[in-house]
C-alpha cells in the first residue's frame, strides 16, 4: 500500500527543528511582554471580503494567492493570508479599538498559494506585533527594537534593514498617477505581470524582481517627489532617530510591500542566507485600515516576522542550549513505585531538567546505554541495595563517575 505523503507546499517540522520553534516563541513572547504587549488569539478562517477590502483586490494576494472556499451557506471563507486585517477587525470587534492605545502581539499559520521553494511554503508561520492608537515615529522605532533583538538573539549576521516612505493617501495616488503616465509608452517592454499592473495598482510595478523592469524603472517619476512635507518630516524624524539609537538601515526607494493598506511608513529586514525569498520581517504604518473595515479612524503600525525564515537564516549560527537530562532506572518491578516517587521529586526541584523514567529492565548495562545514545546526562538507579538502604546511585554518564548511597536531599543536592 502506498504510504501517504504531505501535501505540496507544506512541512514537517523535525523534532530538532520543534525544539528550535519553542525556544523562538519562549523567547519571543517574554521579550513583546516586556515592551507590554498583549497576545491576542486570531481564527484561521476569515470572510473573503475582509481581504478584498483590506490587502487590495488587484493585490496578487487576493488575485492568486488565497485559499478560499464556499461555506454551506455559499459565503466566500479564505484561509488567512496575512494577520494585519484579522487582528484589526477582531480588535474592533473586541472594542480594543476604540479603548486607547494598543500593544498586540499573535503568532500562527498563514496560507498562500505560491509556487514552493527555499524559504516559501504555502503554510508558513508568523509572529505579528501591531501597535494602535499611537501617530508618532516613536511607535515605528519600537517594532525595530523588538525586531532587532530578535534577530541579534538567534546571531543572525547577514541581515540588512531597508526603509522608505510611501507618503499619505493622497501622495500615493498622485504618484501612481505620474507613474501610469512614464510607463504607459514603456507598456510593450514591461513584464506581463506589470503590463497587468499599469492600469490597476502601478505601485506594485516598483516592487518586481526582474532586473529587464527595475531598468525600466532608473528614470522613473520617485515617490519622494510626491511626498507632502508632512510625510516628509515623519520619514526624516524616523531616520534620525534610527541613526540616534545606531541601527543600521538603508533608503530603498522602490520598496512598497504587496499591500494596498500601507501610509508613509514601510519597512523590511532582508537576509542573504535565504536567497531569492529573503524578506526575512517587513511591516509598516496602516492607519486608515480601522476606517475600512468599519472602526473609527486610528493610527496604527505592525510587522511581521516570518518564523520558518528566521529558523532557516539562524541554522547553524545559533546553538540551543542544552537542558540536564536524567534517566531512572529501576531494576526490578517493586521499585517502580519509587522510582515514580523520586521523578516527581526531581521535576518540582528542577522544572527545566528533562527526566525519563525508564520503566521495568533488569538489564543495568542495556538501560545505561540507552541512555547514553539518547543523551543523558545521569542515570539515577533504583537496585535493591538502594531500595533496601532507602538510598540512591547517580551515575554521571559525561563522566562514567557513580555516587553512591545517596540520600534523597543528596541527590537533589548533586543534581543543582
Amino acid at each position: 500500500m502506498n504510504k501517504f505523503e504531505k501535501v505540496r507546499g507544506m512541512h514537517n517540522v523535525s523534532i530538532e527543528e520543534a525544539n528550535l520553534w519553542s525556544h523562538v516563541s519562549d523567547f519571543s513572547t517574554t521579550l513583546l511582554k516586556s515592551f507590554s504587549y498583549s497576545e491576542i488569539r486570531l481564527p484561521i478562517v476569515e470572510y473573503t471580503d475582509l481581504f478584498k477590502r483590506s490587502v487590495g483586490d488587484e493585490t496578487d494576494i487576493v488575485n492568486k494567492e488565497m485559499f478560499s472556499f464556499n461555506s454551506k451557506s455559499e459565503k466566500s471563507l479564505t484561509l488567512r493570508p496575512e494577520g494585519t486585517a484579522g487582528c484589526m477587525r477582531a480588535s474592533i470587534d473586541l472594542g480594543l479599538v476604540d479603548a486607547g492605545p494598543q500593544r498586540l502581539f499573535y503568532s500562527g499559520p498563514m496560507y498562500r498559494y505560491e509556487r514552493p521553494q527555499k524559504g516559501r511554503n504555502r503554510e508558513f508561520y508568523q509572529l505579528s506585533a501591531e501597535i494602535y492608537g499611537i501617530d508618532s515615529m516613536f511607535a515605528e522605532i519600537e517594532l525595530f527594537q523588538i525586531i532587532e533583538k530578535i534577530i541579534n538573539n538567534y546571531q543572525i549576521k547577514d541581515y540588512s534593514l531597508e526603509i522608505n516612505s510611501l507618503g499619505s493617501e493622497d501622495d500615493q495616488k498622485k504618484f501612481s498617477k505620474a507613474l501610469q503616465n512614464y510607463l504607459k509608452p514603456l507598456k510593450n517592454k514591461l513584464d506581463k505581470d506589470s503590463q497587468n499592473r499599469l492600469d490597476k495598482n502601478p505601485l506594485r510595478i516598483l516592487d518586481s524582481k526582474l532586473s529587464e523592469t527595475q531598468e525600466l524603472l532608473i528614470n522613473a517619476p520617485k515617490i519622494s517627489e510626491y511626498r507632502s512635507q508632512a510625510s516628509n518630516d515623519k520619514f526624516e524624524l524616523l531616520k534620525k532617530l534610527l541613526n540616534d539609537l545606531e541601527i543600521n538601515f538603508q533608503e530603498n526607494i522602490n520598496l512598497v510591500r504587496g499591500l494596498d493598506y500601507y501610509n508613509d511608513s514601510v519597512f523590511e529586514w532582508k537576509s542573504s542566507s535565504l536567497g531569492s525569498q529573503n524578506t526575512l520581517c517587513a511591516g509598516g504604518r496602516y492607519d486608515s485600515l480601522s476606517k475600512k473595515l468599519g472602526g473609527r479612524a486610528t493610527p496604527a503600525v505592525g510587522v511581521s516576522l516570518g518564523l520558518d525564515r528566521l529558523i532557516l537564516a539562524c541554522k547553524g549560527k545559533f546553538a540551543l542550549p542544552s537542558p540536564k537530562k536524567i534517566a531512572v532506572i529501576a531494576l526490578e518491578q517493586g521499585f517502580l513505585k519509587k522510582s515514580i516517587f523520586v521523578s516527581e521529586k526531581i521535576r518540582s526541584s528542577f522544572p527545566n531538567i528533562q527526566i525519563r523514567n525508564s520503566g521495568l529492565d533488569n538489564n543495568l548495562k542495556s538501560q545505561l546505554k540507552k541512555a547514553d545514545k539518547n543523551n543523558f546526562n545521569f542515570a539515577v538507579i533504583l537496585g535493591r541495595e538502594e531500595v533496601e538502604s532507602n538510598s540512591y546511585t547517580l551515575k554521571d554518564l559525561d563522566s562514567g563517575k557513580n555516587h553512591e548511597k545517596l540520600s534523597l536531599d543528596e541527590l537533589i543536592s548533586f543534581l543543582k
